[in-house]
């Protein structure tokens, strides 16, 4: 017997996808040394991401009413999410709000940082984030996952230590 999909599913289903779509842009910015825009979709990613999983655990939250205060939402989801008590998202991803006004803004302000270790942080932040969720039903990072080949899985997989602990989480593999 099957059950019915909750609204609050489905809502941290759009989300993740949504969350996806700005992952992918910052992998293939980060490839190709665009960094600023790299720094932007990585921190556009991991927000989205901490939103629909917060919207999943805790069905009063509201996304819009979170603003863009990571670090808030990091510490409300380690008290509300199953197994999320160390959850850790590296703050220079969301620090002084840097990556989402500086890597779009002129400004007198200093620039950003981009750590060597940057792809491989944004992909752990991303997958611990997707793990957080039991719910995985009809993705499109199940669907990319699933897939034997493409342009946009190929920019998932490369250089990505994280794909195969995503896949067998999603049971794609």
């Amino acid at each position: 017997m099957s059950r019915s999909i909750q609204e609050h599913e489905r809502e941290y289903i759009r989300w993740q996808n949504r969350a996806l779509r700005f992952y992918l842009g910052a992998r293939l910015c980060f490839l190709y040394d665009l960094c600023s825009a790299a720094a932007f979709c990585a921190q556009q990613s991991l927000e989205s991401l901490l939103k629909g999983t917060l919207v999943y655990w805790d069905q009063s939250c509201d996304p819009k009413l979170a603003n863009h205060k990571s670090a808030k939402m990091l510490r409300t989801l380690r008290n509300k999410a199953k197994g999320a008590t160390g959850q850790e998202i590296p703050e220079y991803f969301y620090a002084a709000g840097r990556y989402q006004t500086a890597s779009r803004y002129p400004t007198s302000a200093p620039g950003i940082a981009i750590p060597k270790t940057f792809l491989a942080d944004l992909d752990k932040a991303f997958s611990d984030l997707v793990q957080l969720v039991p719910f995985q039903f009809n993705s499109e990072l199940w669907r990319l996952l699933a897939s034997e080949d493409s342009r946009e899985r190929r920019v998932l997989t490369d250089s990505n230590h994280q794909v195969g602990e995503l896949a067998r989480f999603l049971k794609t593999t």
